[in-house]
């Protein structure tokens, strides 16, 4: 059976999801906990951040555990937004990019350079990001 969360927590889910935190939320009280995700920020300041990670940990059973896309599911949405690109010439840029090393770091860069298209990426990485909190909700 599917967890039912309000709209606006699972935005809040996934914003905090593609800054890098991991979530945690309340089945019962509807509560959502999070910090940095240890994988995505090595090093992060774990003392900061205690009192999240011991109630969570002490009560560990009665959260959800809502985890960022892997490097691979955000590559696969950066191909996707790319697809949707209809300017042939701009499109190939972005292929390019995204075709070297570090694909994420070019993609970002050259952005800038279009700034219209970079509002849409915001949007579009964002509904991508609600859909895969719904995504791991169903499974739950």
């Amino acid at each position: 059976m599917a967890v039912e969360i309000k709209p606006e927590m699972i935005k809040e889910i996934a914003d905090m999801l593609d800054t890098g935190m991991v979530c945690f939320y309340h089945k019962t009280n509807g509560e959502l906990e999070y910090y940095p995700d240890e994988f995505r920020n090595p090093g992060f300041d774990s003392e900061l951040w205690d009192d999240v990670i011991n109630k969570v940990e002490a009560h560990y059973g009665d959260y959800l555990r809502l985890e960022g896309m892997s490097s691979s599911e955000s590559f696969r949405v950066m191909e996707s937004f790319i697809s949707d690109i209809d300017h042939i010439p701009t499109h190939n840029k972005f292929i390019d990019a995204i075709s070297r090393k570090k694909p994420f770091r070019h993609f970002s860069d050259l952005l800038f350079y279009y700034p219209e298209l970079r509002q849409q990426w915001f949007v579009y990485k964002n509904e991508r990001y609600i859909e895969f909190v719904k995504d791991q909700l169903e499974f739950e």
